[in-house]
């Protein structure tokens, strides 16, 4: 029999809850977080700097909290709780001081200032290694020892004048309200966290139910079946939960077994959901972390920048379709005749009265679209469409499944407490890693390294656009291993992005380009920490997988480059004509690109065969139209001759 802690647990969450004291704790806890953010983006009530250290000391003090309430230690549960005491101290003297700091010691801070600053640093340092490992700790720590220790260096690239330790620190938070309270830390808490409270009501309200039901009626009659499926959900969740690393575990735990089961090898399987998760962060509307901090960093309104991201996010989910397709019919795979298939697609309900029933989705989403577009105001546009998810779906509950008085009122209790215990839980993880990020972006920026690496870059580059564009790939990739891609995005668009402009990429062109590589260092071996987690699942090789990732994952590596040669693509100074035109060559060229690495169109290709699709694809990709036009004309014949060349064989077989 539960106890009282223990059912009152429970209204937060029907997941192991640990210590139901604790848990009731965070729970609490968690409105308190929510409520804040909903106020301050709704109206504006706190200063920047009270609102900043609200939700960065917040975050740290949940994560602790959470930390206390799943340990198994004594000694454990106590160091958490005390560390949850002292970051709700640090929040109570920041916030009550805020007004002396920015007005009487912004230059002159006292002792007190700087041992808050100091374990406020510490403890956000923790929280970050707790939620995502030691990299971004340590690379937050080696830039602050690199802002001390800079006069040291030797002249050059790294050689800076030094900055002090009491200087130093007060960059890291008060009395400057920089680095964990700087601009970053405004972006994650008055956009990036909405946005988490409506993938909360999403989660909540059956939308996300809703997504995996429609990718297996999409995706679940062809012939490759469960990957299909794969591509599908995880594409639509990815752009819910912003990381591919939780959704690739998440859904891989459905789809890898099942395309296994149908024929697809461990390490194919593997790659699929690596590639289709990771590709969910560049999937509009809501697409993942990073897209909030292209607006923070280059003011380009949001609507702008979920345009932009249209055709690319369409070509990369079509050659995906198209790659998994062509890989069942070579290996003669047919997962539409497997049993277990046939079973997983019996369904009550047709599509039309499923879609029907999930109304709220729909509503929801073409409000947050319109708006996006309308107006500038991500933050609080997302609020509004959870408000309508949460409305719609409790009238909807009302109507055919909630009954009594008693009944109503404890599910709208426990609807409106998980969401917020669900999006404070994953708001302060992304809130947290963010905040630490921002400790790197203050010291490059005050050391001078940023500008001064940019323009090395150049130099390096010798004004040569296609050498700088391969530079700037390479940075993405090495400063991505391991890291979360918001991290790897920050650093390269610091660096590289103002370099790319500087031959005459356009900005928001310069830091798609970042963008995509950031996203896809998550698929790249030696790290590829997206394959290491569908790779353990389908029970398969991780450097196998790995490279199957990279080649299914192929328009992530070649679409930025078609960014600064084809800005078009991205709609700048293009009408939609000009970018459907430009987006198809570009699909076509990755495909030409896929057949000739798969071996087989219709048939198996002779390598006289494959090697005439590396003109195509070249052409095809080329910044001439004239290119394109005798690229696509060398694909349309070569794969018009291989269908008639099958039809023929395969006329001669029957016979």
């Amino acid at each position: 029999m539960k106890g009282p802690f223990q059912r009152l647990a429970g209204i937060f969450t029907d997941e192991d809850a640990g210590d139901p004291r604790i848990t009731l704790l965070f729970g609490l806890a968690a409105i308190v977080f929510v409520l804040t953010h909903v106020v301050q983006v709704l109206t504006y009530t706190l200063p920047s700097g009270q609102f900043k250290i609200a939700h960065v000391g917040g975050a740290a003090a949940l994560i602790f909290l959470f930390a206390a309430a799943h340990t198994k230690s004594a000694v454990s549960k106590i160091v958490h709780l005390l560390l949850a005491i002292v970051a709700a101290v640090a929040i109570f003297y920041i916030f009550t001081e805020h007004h002396a700091l920015t007005s009487q010691r912004s230059f002159l801070p006292n002792s007190t200032d700087m041992l808050v600053a100091w374990v406020f640093l510490g403890i956000c340092l923790y929280a970050s290694l707790r939620e995502w490992g030691w990299v971004v700790s340590a690379i937050a720590v080696v830039g602050l020892l690199y802002g001390y220790f800079g006069d040291l260096l030797p002249q050059g690239l790294l050689y800076h004048g030094g900055i002090t330790l009491k200087r130093l620190i007060g960059y890291t938070s008060i009395p400057y309200f920089s680095g964990l309270l700087g601009s970053l830390a405004e972006l994650s808490a008055g956009t990036i966290f909405p946005f988490m409270v409506m993938a909360a009501a999403m989660k909540m309200t059956g939308c996300i139910d809703f997504i995996m039901q429609v990718a297996f009626r999409i995706g679940g009659k062809t012939r490759a079946g469960p990957a299909q499926i794969a591509i599908i959900s995880s594409g639509m969740m990815g752009m819910v939960s912003g990381s591919s690393v939780a959704n690739a575990a998440s859904t891989g735990a459905l789809t890898i077994p099942l395309m296994k089961r149908v024929g697809f090898k461990p390490e194919f399987a593997g790659a699929v959901e690596a590639v289709s998760s990771t590709g969910g962060q560049i999937t509009p509307p809501m697409m993942g972390l990073a897209a909030f901090l292209i607006v923070g960093l280059t003011g380009i309104p949001y609507g702008e920048i979920i345009i932009a991201a249209a055709f690319p996010a369409l070509i990369y989910y079509l050659y995906l379709m198209f790659a998994v397709h062509l890989r069942a019919v070579k290996f003669d795979l047919d997962a539409s005749a497997d049993e277990t298939m046939q079973k997983e697609l019996e369904v009550e309900h047709s599509m039309w009265r499923t879609c029907l029933w999930n109304a709220h989705f729909f509503i929801a989403i073409a409000y947050l679209i319109t708006m996006l577009l309308i107006t500038n105001l991500p933050g609080r546009v997302s609020l509004h469409a959870a408000g309508i998810l949460l409305g719609l779906y409790v009238l909807r509950e009302l109507a055919f499944h909630w009954r009594g008085l008693a009944n109503i009122i404890v599910n709208i209790i426990k609807l409106g407490a998980r969401t917020a215990y669900d999006a404070a839980l994953r708001g302060a993880q992304i809130g947290i890693v963010v905040a630490v990020i921002g400790v790197l972006v203050e010291v490059l920026t005050v050391t001078g390294f940023a500008q001064k690496l940019s323009f090395w870059m150049l130099e390096l580059a010798g004004g040569d656009l296609a050498l700088l564009l391969m530079v700037a790939a390479l940075a993405c990739i090495a400063f991505g291993l391991g890291l979360p891609t918001s991290a790897s995005y920050i650093l390269v668009a610091l660096m590289g992005a103002p370099a790319l402009v500087e031959l005459g990429v356009p900005l928001l062109a310069a830091h798609f380009f970042v963008f995509f590589f950031a996203n896809v260092s998550a698929i790249t071996p030696p790290v590829a920490i997206c394959c290491l987690v569908t790779s353990k699942i389908a029970d398969g090789s991780f450097f196998r997988t790995s490279f199957m990732a990279v080649r299914l994952g192929l328009p992530g590596f070649v679409l930025p480059f078609l960014f600064a040669v084809h800005p078009e693509i991205l709609g700048i100074d293009a009408n939609i004509l000009d970018a459907l035109v430009v987006s198809a060559m570009a699909l076509f060229g990755v495909i030409a690109l896929n057949v000739m690495l798969e071996g087989f169109l219709f048939r198996r290709l002779h390598l006289v065969e494959r090697l005439l699709l590396l003109p195509a694809a070249g052409g095809l990709l080329h910044p001439s139209l004239w290119a394109s036009i005798v690229g696509l004309a060398i694909f349309a014949v070569l794969a018009g001759w291989l269908w008639f060349a099958s039809r023929r064989s395969q006329a001669a077989q029957e016979g």
